[in-house]
């Protein structure tokens, strides 16, 4: 060791730095007995690690790049890599003589305010480089590692992308990929679009402000919901894992969870029922979250960063939560086996995952992003109450690629729940049955007569000629009037008691059809249920 470096290692108070060997470069800190002072001075160095404090909590990359917590255990070891703790120094040359924290001290220095004043403040994590908007308007990509100006650190050796993708052949290859999807309408082809750029932009202005949730609802099972779904993530994220949508108080503690982690995204598959939620609403509405510390001390505040993403089967939406999700419409004609997608296209987890299909899809959401860019970075047209920042930036986005407004509110039911199109199409033959009436009673065996005649709801009310054979034997009709029988809506003792369920279900309150709601009442009538059907002006 040089005479210079001799120096450097005799610590005054444990309070200097020094260098251990020609080669090593690491600097040397005195375990003092004040461990303020140490704490200070691993401060200093940590702010040069990857080391981070994150909505509360203390974290650092292991050598997977993967994000850990820190504990004092692991800080023992930890530390070691990057500092030699020094019990003391040789007399005659100076040499520290390395040792490590203890437990007790590590604890000790990872709450030292003197310690925690040098860890830098994280704000999120990815694996792939996305766009920012810097000082002046120009648009870059994130570095590898941390960026001082975002506090987002990108971990070191993830996949990368091409940056020179035209925006024509952009816009092609997004509709080779899931152009043969059987979206309803052009709205919800470019909500598509939006949600996968939802990721992809979280770090342009406004895009982690508030976000409505993405929602795909289907007529038929198998119209690719969850592929569409999943297309949204496997992009930037690399994954596309599951969470199940629990209850109550099960689900505020999943939440809150994923909010302290700071987890990009929450998928919920494959919902069935409702997505009615105190705990979701909230996620949606506020950007942050306050729940009960780890170990049941202290609140914690955190970023409610996560985009949440929901597909859903007979989902019973109302109009709040419609305000809440950008609707992707799926309407199946035909059978989704059918349509001849050859085995190479075919869109599954395997394929979504590879990274030459995630790269070139990234290479696609640049060319869109930088088309933005370069139009000067405009506004949505039509925004989203609650999320009106959100909806500048990225209907802005799309729109400048030559897509519809995203934001453009969908209907309910037609497109929010097409599971429920047997209702709707009964709701059309019940106004043309009213004709100009404002208002008429209809029976159990009213609409079950009416359900028939339109092959609806057959496993409750049977068929249309199910029908008239019931008619016959309730009426006693001979041979010669069975001819000219006609289904008057009669059930059997089963039939009555299911429909009886259903109608109560799907029919109580308000349903909205054709632009027009209809108000159903209900009341008991000699022994019978009989519902009063309104046209609410």
């Amino acid at each position: 060791m040089s005479d210079a470096n001799k120096q450097l290692a005799k610590l005054a108070n444990g309070a200097e730095l020094g260098v251990v060997g020609e080669d090593s470069g690491l600097p040397v800190v005195k375990l003092d007995a004040d461990l303020n002072v140490v704490g200070r001075r691993l401060g200093e160095i940590v702010a040069r690690l990857d080391f981070f404090e994150m909505n509360g909590e203390q974290v650092f990359f292991d050598i997977d790049g993967n994000m850990q917590p820190m504990t004092a255990r692991k800080f023992c070891t930890w530390i070691n890599d990057h500092v030699i703790i020094a019990v003391k120094f040789g007399k005659d040359d100076g040499e520290p003589v390395a040792g490590m924290l203890a437990i007790d001290a590590a604890s000790v220095v990872l709450c030292c305010e003197n310690f925690r004043r040098g860890v830098r403040k994280l704000a999120g994590v990815n694996h792939v480089r996305l766009p920012v908007v810097r000082e002046g308007g120009v648009l870059d990509r994130l570095p590898w590692g941390y960026d001082e100006e975002t506090r987002i650190y990108t971990v070191q050796g993830g996949l990368d992308y091409d940056t020179g993708v035209d925006m024509a052949a952009a816009k092609v290859g997004l509709e080779r990929i899931f152009g043969g999807f059987p979206f309803s309408d052009d709205r919800s082809r470019a909500v598509q679009v939006a949600m996968m750029l939802s990721l992809f932009c979280k770090h342009l202005p406004g895009g982690n402000s508030l976000r409505p949730g993405g929602l795909w609802l289907a007529n038929k099972p198998e119209s690719g919901k969850s592929v569409l779904a999943k297309l949204c993530l496997y992009p930037v994220i690399g994954s596309a894992a599951g969470a199940k949508m629990k209850k109550d108080a099960d689900l505020d503690k999943e939440l809150e969870a994923f909010v302290r982690a700071a987890v990009p995204y929450i998928f919920l598959d494959n919902v069935y029922g409702g997505i009615q939620s105190a705990s979701i609403d909230q996620m949606l509405t506020s950007e942050e979250s306050t729940g009960r510390a780890m170990g049941g001390h202290g609140l914690f505040t955190a970023r409610n960063t996560a985009l949440l993403l929901v597909t859903g089967n007979r989902l019973e939406l109302n109009d709040d939560a419609a305000r809440r999700f950008l609707v992707v419409d799926l309407f199946e004609k035909g059978d989704p086996a059918e349509r001849g997608v050859s085995p190479e296209n075919v869109l599954n987890d395997k394929r979504m995952k590879a990274p030459e299909f995630r790269a070139k899809v990234l290479g696609y959401l640049w060319a869109i992003v930088e088309n933005w860019a370069e139009a000067g970075m405009p506004r949505g047209t039509v925004t989203l109450g609650s999320f009106e920042e959100y909806s500048w930036m990225l209907g802005g986005v799309v729109e400048a690629a030559g897509y519809l407004p995203p934001f453009t509110k969908a209907e309910i039911p037609d497109a929010i729940s097409p599971e429920k199109q047997e209702v709707v199409e009964l709701c059309r033959m019940v106004l043309a049955e009213m004709g100009l009436e404002d208002s008429k009673d209809f029976t159990l065996e009213d609409f079950a007569r009416l359900a028939r005649a339109g092959q609806l709801f057959q496993k409750h009310v049977g068929t249309q000629a199910e029908g008239v054979k019931l008619t016959v034997k309730e009426d006693g009709l001979g041979k010669d009037e069975r001819a000219y029988a006609e289904d008057r809506g009669y059930l059997t003792v089963s039939q009555r008691a299911s429909w009886s369920k259903r109608i109560k279900k799907e029919f109580g309150g308000e349903v909205k059809v054709d632009g027009k709601k209809l108000e159903f009442g209900k009341r008991e009538q000699a022994r019978k249920a009989v519902f009063t059907v309104s046209v609410v002006k």
